[in-house]
């Protein structure tokens, strides 16, 4: 705080920019720095609302690659990103846990969305860094063509790391492997599929998600 013997041109009082000036009780004018407010500490239900944003951004983060093509169009038609339509659909759909401790339902989450028609026997087996998936080709009574392509997806939730195959085997095929992302013993790995229209990338089906796996 500074202390003023003739003032500003005078004196002033009241606050100008980051100055505050006044007079005290000898008619002294007196200048001194503008007091910041200090910031409120975060509500419980904020500090909760942060958990679950920072649980589920983290995993989305690690799947953007295939958001863009699995959510493209369903996100386009909310004026959104494909990334934040997958973030809104996990805060709302697939938080588990306690609100100091949230956790993922990975079964929740959404990678695709679209009328192509899911298979609802398709598996993932984990063997010699690889990921086998296996599917049904029928297409009798569904949405679907057996020229359609098939996005595999194995994501490791423990480090982030992802690995995917979009466009390289078809519907017909009925399996596929795919080389697991880097890992190290312990790790959580997670599988998905969904159908893309061969002849229109923006024809999807919804994501299946097939389970997961620790890596021995």
């Amino acid at each position: 705080m500074g202390k003023l013997n003739m003032g500003i041109l005078g004196g002033f009082s009241g606050t100008v920019g980051t100055v505050v000036g006044s007079t005290n009780k000898k008619g002294e004018d007196i200048i001194r720095a503008k007091s910041k407010k200090s910031r409120p500490a975060s509500s419980k239900e904020q500090v909760s609302q942060q958990a679950k944003f920072g649980a589920v951004t983290r995993v989305m983060r690690g799947v953007n690659p295939v958001l863009k093509t699995g959510l493209k169009n369903t996100a386009a038609a909310e004026n959104i990103s494909p990334y934040n339509y997958a973030c809104r659909h996990a805060l709302k759909n697939a938080i588990t846990g306690t609100d100091e401790n949230p956790e993922i339902d990975y079964s929740k989450l959404l990678l695709s969305d679209g009328i192509l028609s899911r298979i609802p026997d398709a598996t993932a087996v984990m063997s010699n860094g690889l990921a086998n998936f296996s599917w049904s080709d029928a297409v009798d009574n569904c949405r679907g063509e057996l020229s359609d392509y098939v996005c595999l997806v194995v994501y490791n939730v423990s480090n982030g790391e992802l690995s995917f195959s979009d466009g390289e085997n078809t519907r017909a095929a009925k399996t596929a492997s795919v080389t697991l992302p880097y890992n190290s013993v312990g790790d959580t790995l997670l599988f998905y599929l969904f159908f893309r229209s061969a002849t229109n990338a923006l024809l999807v089906s919804g994501s299946q998600y097939l389970g997961s796996g620790i890596v021995e």
